[in-house]
């Protein structure tokens, strides 16, 4: 099986992060940055003149172009206008990436951690390592969770990942659908799971490769630490229990 590039079509707080990450080192194609379009990253321009002028044809135009060099993307689907999604997914198909999905079985422990990391501003362990003993400190107080956003997250993702799922059976897409709980707390060895999902890519990797064991040992910033010292974290989370299930 010669190697393809790949797309990782996810939501954020999906341990998507580490995933790409140890892709990324064992992949020959180039990555071009976690989540590249959104309005912040390589590509957005793409999305900023999407959102500014509307211009369909413009913005499929812009991602034709950004994935002509055959980049390894991860794309998180609830962040940009739904109409990239599909343009992304057409573009990738028509140039013969592999597709994996990838969510989390608890969607709201997983919102959860959104809510945390957009109230603390800790978007992972190396920014943990640096602002939770400085909210536990009382130097730094995180920002209240906006209880009105709630439903509307809880909705927006529910319908991102389900119209993903639509265009990629639409489509007859061949993808994988990878669940954190099972990669990274599962009976079967990450290390195992990772070699499986390398010789889907057309990676052959040794079990004693170094990257297998860097990838397996990569910690989370365990949010749920800092979660007593956001005041309406309780709330939030009694919210996202009514509304999600698993």
């Amino acid at each position: 099986m010669s190697e393809t590039p790949w797309i990782i079509l996810t939501l954020r707080r999906t341990g998507g992060t580490s995933l790409t990450t140890f892709l990324a080192e064992i992949s020959s194609y180039p990555t071009v940055g976690h989540e590249p379009f959104n309005v912040d990253r390589i590509y957005g321009q793409i999305t900023r003149d999407f959102q500014s002028t509307g211009d369909v044809e413009a913005m499929e135009e812009g991602i034709s172009d950004a994935l002509s060099t055959l980049p390894n993307i991860k794309h998180c689907v609830e962040i940009i206008p739904l109409e990239q999604p599909r343009a992304l997914i057409d573009e990738a198909q028509k140039r013969g990436y592999r597709f994996m999905v990838l969510t989390r079985r608890d969607e709201a422990r997983r919102l959860a951690s959104l809510f945390l990391a957009v109230a603390t501003g800790a978007w992972g362990p190396e920014h943990a390592a640096k602002i939770y003993p400085k909210i536990m400190s009382g130097e730094i107080e995180p920002t209240p969770i906006d209880l009105k956003n709630v439903r509307h997250r809880v909705r927006t993702d529910f319908f991102s990942i389900g119209r993903t799922l639509s265009l990629l059976r639409n489509r007859e897409i061949d993808y994988d659908w990878h669940l954190f709980e099972e990669l990274y707390f599962g009976d079967t060895p990450i290390e195992e799971q990772a070699r499986s999902i390398a010789t889907t890519l057309g990676v052959d990797i040794a079990p004693d490769d170094a990257r297998l064991s860097k990838f397996s040992k990569n910690e989370g910033q365990k949010s749920g630490n800092i979660a007593p010292y956001v005041k309406n974290y309780d709330e939030a989370v009694a919210e996202l229990r009514k509304l999600c299930t698993q």
